[in-house]
Parts: C-alpha cells; structure tokens; sequence
C-alpha cells in the first residue's frame, strides 16, 4: 500500500490518499468539490524490467497467514531452459512459494512472473505452459493411468486423438507403458511419483513446477525421477525443484537457492557453492595401532587444530590451506608413524548448507 499528497488541481488543496502500484482511484475534492483521478505509479515501470530471458521471476514476494510471515520479501528468478534447486527445511516456506507461483496463494505483497505475465493478475495465461507436482500427488486408486490422464487431457482442452498419443508417450517417459491399463491402486510409491509427472508434463508444458519428487522413494526411484528431470533439461524444459534432499539438487540443478524462514540466505550455481566450501578435515589411516605417546606427538604439530578418532580413521583439523595439510603429512612421516592413507574429506552441499543455517540462525 502507497500513502501520497495531491493537490487538488482546482483549488490546489493538499488530499491525502492510498492505493497500490499501478491502482487508478477516484478524487473528491472536500473544499471545492472538484473531481479527478489519480493513477499510482510503479507497476508500468515494474514489468518492463521483467526479462524475456527468465521463464520465472519473483519480485518481493510476502505471505502472511494470520499474522505469520512465512514468506519474507523474496525475490529470484529462473533463466529459461535450467533446472533451479529451491532448497530449505521444513518449514522455510518452499511450498508457500510454489503455491504463490501456480496461483493456489494470493501474496500479500510483491509479485510472481511466468513468461513476463503476472500469475496473480492473469493466472490462467500465466500457467497455461506450466505443468505442476505439488505435494503428495492425488492417488485414483479406482482408475487406470489410461483414464486419470485422459481427464486431466480434457482439463487441458485436448481432442480425443491428441489425448490417446500424449498418454503414449508420457507413460513411456515415465516407464509406466505396460501399467496403462491397471488400477492405480495397485501402484507402488515410486509408481505413483512417476505417474503424477506423467500428468504434469501431458499438455507439453516448458515450465516444470515440481515439490519434493523423490519423498519417499528407494534409491532406484530417485534415480529414475532424477534422470526423468535432466532429461527434460535437454528438452528445453525449465525445471524448478522444491526439496529438502541437497544430493538430489546436487546431482540434478545448475543453480540453487537456499531459503530459511522464509527468507533467501543465498544461491548460485552448484559449481561456485561447491567452491566456497572451506575443506578443513584430514582423514589419515596409519599402518600400526598408535600408542598415547604418538596421538601426543601428534596433537602437538602446531598446524593441527584437532584430533579426532573414529573406527581406526584419525580425523584432523587444520585451517584448510593446501600448504598446512603438506606441513602436516610432512610432520607426521618425520615422527616415524606410517601413514597408509591421507585425505582431505570430500566437499559436500551439506557441509555448506550446515555452515550457512548456522551463520544465519547465530548459531557458534
């Protein structure tokens, strides 16, 4: 809501009135009586930044649900053709986001752009390329796949030919071909999943919308579903994918976004987070059982932060320098302890999600 002074263009008396962005409202002039109006400025200047380049923007976006804020002014955008991880907790206000996005949420402030049209505004122009997997998918148990899809084929407005070939050929995409006919009932978790993309990309839709998809699946599911989405990519299928599971966005996204109670702690591509992981752990395997005076040899290396033992493997802190790990095996190899293995642990999108959920929350 805006809050501005006008002057009335007869008698030049000083109105205040309120109205949002882009709002048109009628003046009354309680001196002279003179009536106008007075359009609000914002919203005209606001679309014409919107790129063509991004298939979704989000510009400020705010929930509120009674007095809760479970999305605080967000804003990102998703470039056409790539596949975005929205990653956060329980919580954080993933879904809140994906539902302000396919029209199920009205925002209580900002926006959300698909193809350069506002979702709240026009949302049936705005998703009509959209395909959407939102939370645990609806399960049919007493129709087939041949028969769920055909509905959804004629909510799309489909004729009977197109509908029978696009269920052909999703099921194939989703390895369901030989299950076309059979009670949905009968249909496993991972079944189900595939199924429910099945129907989400039935209309050949270029935004893909999808919350959670490997939620409680064996390993095999989540492979599948995750060489389902890349292959979409190569389609030139936007993805934005909502999960809680930072190997499945590691191995599946360009680009990632982490979201905290409803707020951006911050995103980039999977190559420069890997990157600004700090690797701070040697884990060394010696040849013999070490005795209290070696662990005390090599608690004493000045370069050695902390020393740790877990099954055998000897796990050291240091300040992550390459030079200080070479000091450090130097060290060790000059007090006469044989060292059979030598390794800085592997960067992981957990070890970096730990480090800023900390940072972000205060926590030491």
């Amino acid at each position: 809501m805006i809050i501005k002074t006008v002057k009335c263009p007869k008698c030049k008396t000083h109105l205040k009135i309120n109205g949002n962005p882009g709002e048109t409202i009628l003046l009354s002039c309680p001196k002279c009586y003179a009536r106008g109006k007075y359009t609000f400025p914002g919203e005209k200047a606001e679309i014409k930044s919107i790129s063509a380049d991004n298939a979704i923007e989000v510009r400020n976006l705010t929930k509120m649900f009674n007095g809760f804020k479970a999305l605080d002014n967000v804003t990102f955008n998703v470039k056409k053709g790539e596949i975005l991880g929205f990653v956060g907790p329980n919580g954080a206000g993933k879904t809140t986001t994906i539902k302000l996005l396919t029209n199920l949420l009205t925002p209580t402030s900002g926006h959300a752009y698909i193809n350069e049209i506002d979702v709240n505004k026009t949302p049936t122009k705005a998703l009509i390329s959209v395909g959407s997997l939102i939370e645990v998918p609806g399960v049919y148990d007493y129709l087939t796949p041949h028969e769920m899809l055909t509905y959804f084929g004629k909510i799309h407005k489909l004729d009977k030919n197109e509908i029978n070939q696009k269920i052909k050929e999703v099921l194939k995409v989703v390895k369901l071909s030989e299950w076309e006919y059979k009670k949905i009932g009968s249909f496993s978790t991972g079944m189900q999943k595939r199924l429910a993309i099945a129907k989400s990309i039935l209309h050949n839709p270029k935004i893909l919308i999808i919350d959670e998809p490997v939620i409680g699946l064996d390993p095999k599911g989540m492979k599948d579903i995750r060489n389902m989405i890349k292959q979409f990519k190569t389609e030139g299928i936007t993805v934005f994918l909502s999960s809680h599971l930072l190997r499945e966005v590691r191995d599946t996204c360009d680009r990632v976004i982490f979201l905290d109670d409803g707020k951006i702690v911050t995103q980039g591509s999977i190559d420069e987070i890997m990157n600004r992981i700090t690797i701070d752990t040697i884990e060394v395997e010696f040849l013999n059982q070490l005795s209290e005076d070696d662990i005390k040899k090599i608690k004493s290396i000045s370069e050695i932060n902390n020393l740790e033992t877990e099954n055998g493997i000897f796990k050291i802190k240091f300040d992550g320098k390459p030079e200080t790990s070479y000091k450090i095996l130097k060290k060790l190899t000059k007090q006469g302890l044989k060292v059979i293995s030598y390794s800085t642990q592997k960067a992981d999108l957990e070890d970096f999600y730990v480090s800023i959920m900390k940072d972000e929350r205060g926590v030491v």
